[in-house]
C-alpha cells in the first residue's frame, strides 16, 4: 500500500514537474512504475505523466485516449510483469544523441492476458522535454505455443486492441 502511495504522489509530482525539469535522462524503472500503476488503478494521469511532449501537444484529448485504452483491460489485475526487450541509439556526431528502449508487459487478469509494449525516450541531448514515453500499443496475449521457438516469452501477441504514439521520432533521431 505504501508503494502504491509514493507512486501516487511521484505522478502527480512528474505531472507538475515532467522528470524534474533539468534531466536530461529518464530510466526505464520510472516509467514501468507509472505503467504498473496506471494499470492497476486506471489511472491515466499517472500515464500522462510520463507521456513525451510531442504526445502531449498532438492529442486534443489525451486523458480520454488514455482512458479509453485502460479500460480495454477487463477484469482484476492478478500480475503485471515487465522486462526491457530492446533499443535505438543515435547520435549526430557532435555530441547530441537520441536514446529509446522498448518495454514488453504481460498483464494477467482474472478474464485474459494483456501485453503492452512501450517505447520510451531515455535520452535526448536535443530537447529534454521529449523524454518518455513516444509510443504505447495494447494487445491480446495468448499462452506460446511453442515455447521452444522463443523461451524467453510464456504469452505472445495475440489481436491488436490500441495504441497511442508520438507524430515523429519513434526510432529515428529527430530534435
Amino acid at each position: 500500500m505504501f508503494e502504491k502511495i509514493i507512486a501516487f504522489f511521484m505522478s502527480i509530482i512528474m505531472a507538475i514537474f515532467p522528470f524534474f525539469g533539468e534531466n536530461k535522462t529518464v530510466s526505464n524503472e520510472e516509467v514501468a512504475e507509472a505503467v504498473i500503476y496506471a494499470v492497476e488503478n486506471k489511472d491515466a494521469s499517472a500515464l500522462e505523466a510520463v507521456m513525451c511532449k510531442n504526445i502531449k501537444d498532438n492529442f486534443d484529448d489525451l486523458t480520454g485516449e488514455i482512458n479509453t485504452m485502460l479500460s480495454l483491460i477487463e477484469g482484476d489485475i492478478e500480475s503485471i510483469t515487465w522486462k526491457k526487450f530492446g533499443g535505438y541509439y543515435e547520435s549526430d556526431g557532435n555530441g547530441k544523441s537520441v536514446k529509446q528502449n522498448a518495454q514488453s508487459y504481460t498483464i494477467i487478469t482474472s478474464k485474459g492476458v494483456y501485453g503492452i509494449s512501450v517505447t520510451i525516450e531515455t535520452d535526448n541531448s536535443f530537447a529534454p522535454d521529449e523524454l518518455g514515453i513516444r509510443a504505447i500499443a495494447l494487445n491480446t496475449q495468448v499462452k506460446n505455443p511453442d515455447p521452444n521457438t522463443n523461451t524467453s516469452y510464456e504469452y505472445i501477441y495475440g489481436e491488436f486492441l490500441y495504441r497511442i504514439f508520438a507524430t515523429e521520432g519513434i526510432g529515428t533521431m529527430h530534435n
